[in-house]
């Protein structure tokens, strides 16, 4: 009861890119909804104020009046290290005082190791949470420990769009892949899927599998991506921007979400699939593995290997995974003989993927981690006793992870 009422008191305020179509925004709005879920009081602050506000009714946004609100408290910010500097410094531009409050950092990665330079900025922080056991393994690699937390996949109940407003037929088995041309394209591996597709049309030409490419924009315009299946009646390329509605709509509209990629921080994507109660397929290493199993999806065996210049940012040293294309054909077919038999394992994975990356699930770590934090910082009257100290303090604060990354 002491800890609740200690929380209680406490300022509690989100800040990043809530309205942004990015993952980091993705991630955001899912600890936002798994507070709310809890009923936990809190606020979002739009760090930058650029993006579009039309989800605006489900936060109570801190507006330029109450700025105040976030001078102290535990600020909870969803950005990277190579944000941080310039975040740091909008936010003490606008009167926040960086120092008065207890500040964790929530960032990203999807490779083994977490940028030392970034890690670097991480350490200005009096803790950081992690979205998955990679991720936490990755800051770990850059000498930073993390309390794990995840995020919600789930999806608050909605009246999809149907089939027809995708042009996918109603008939068919669709597979759904989603690719991002502005960021890289290679780790998403595309290719694989294509291959994957083309290796059971070959096997049987006359049977309605229809895959579906979500496309996000890049250099390469998706238009110009997409004109090698122009004319090809199994494959619809969707390279328009899709708001909430429609990107939960679209999964809903498939069978099996393929995802054969080379590395993950999280894998959103397969997550929020499974949350709906569809089959979901994905590579067998990185951050799905949080909450996909052999017993609740479809995992692809792969073999690791090193990356090479400019296939990512910081690729020096890392690793990430080829997915065995003729296993996930091998995985795959027996559910597309038997689609009931993919209806099953698609509602385990729901079942599973909620208990442990639903709004309450999450929640519920967050609120725990809060609780500690009331408790136990200094920055709200606990004891400087060493046995009460956070998890980043405990032999690592911010002067030893300095020490540590650089």
């Amino acid at each position: 009861m002491g800890l609740m009422a200690n929380l209680d008191d406490l300022d509690i305020t989100f800040i990043g890119h809530p309205f942004a179509p990015i993952g980091m925004g993705e991630q955001m709005r899912s600890h936002v909804s798994a507070c709310s879920a809890l009923r936990l009081h809190h606020r979002v602050f739009d760090i930058f104020r650029y993006a579009q506000r039309r989800d605006a009714a489900h936060f109570a946004v801190v507006e330029d009046r109450e700025r105040r609100n976030v001078a102290g408290g535990i600020r909870i910010f969803h950005v990277n290290g190579d944000e941080v500097e310039a975040v740091i410094a909008a936010f003490e531009g606008m009167g926040g005082d960086f120092a008065a409050g207890h500040n964790v950092i929530v960032p990203a990665w999807e490779l083994p190791s977490y940028p030392r330079e970034w890690a670097r900025q991480l350490a200005r922080f009096d803790e950081v949470w992690a979205l998955s056991g990679f991720i936490r393994d990755g800051l770990a690699a850059a000498g930073l420990d993390a309390t794990p937390i995840g995020q919600s996949v789930e999806t608050d109940p909605l009246a999809f769009l149907p089939r027809r407003y995708f042009g996918i037929r109603e008939s068919s088995f669709v597979l759904l892949h989603f690719l991002d041309l502005s960021s890289y394209a290679a780790r998403k591996n595309p290719q694989a899927v294509l291959d994957l597709a083309r290796r059971l049309w070959a096997e049987q030409p006359f049977r309605d599998l229809q895959l579906v490419l979500k496309v996000k924009n890049g250099e390469q315009g998706a238009e110009e991506w997409a004109a090698g299946f122009k004319g090809d009646s199994r494959v619809t390329v969707i390279d328009t921007p899709l708001d909430s509605l429609g990107v939960r709509s679209l999964v809903n509209a498939c069978d099996c979400f393929v995802s054969l990629h080379r590395s993950e921080g999280f894998g959103r994507g397969l997550g929020e699939a499974m949350a709906l109660g569809k089959l979901a397929m994905g590579t067998a290493w990185s951050g799905n593995l949080d909450f996909m199993t052999e017993r609740n999806s479809l995992l692809v065996r792969h073999r690791l290997v090193g990356l090479t210049r400019d296939e990512y940012p910081h690729w020096q040293g890392q690793s990430w995974a080829e997915a065995d294309v003729a296993h996930a054909a091998d995985l795959l077919r027996p559910f597309l003989d038997d689609p009931t038999r993919g209806r099953a394992l698609a509602l385990q994975g729901q079942r599973d993927v909620l208990r442990t990356h639903g709004h309450r699930a999450v929640g519920l770590r967050i609120l725990t981690r809060l609780q500690q934090i009331a408790a136990t910082s200094v920055k709200f009257g606990a004891a400087a006793d060493p046995a009460k100290s956070t998890p980043a303090r405990r032999g690592r604060g911010r002067a030893a992870v300095t020490a540590a990354v650089a």
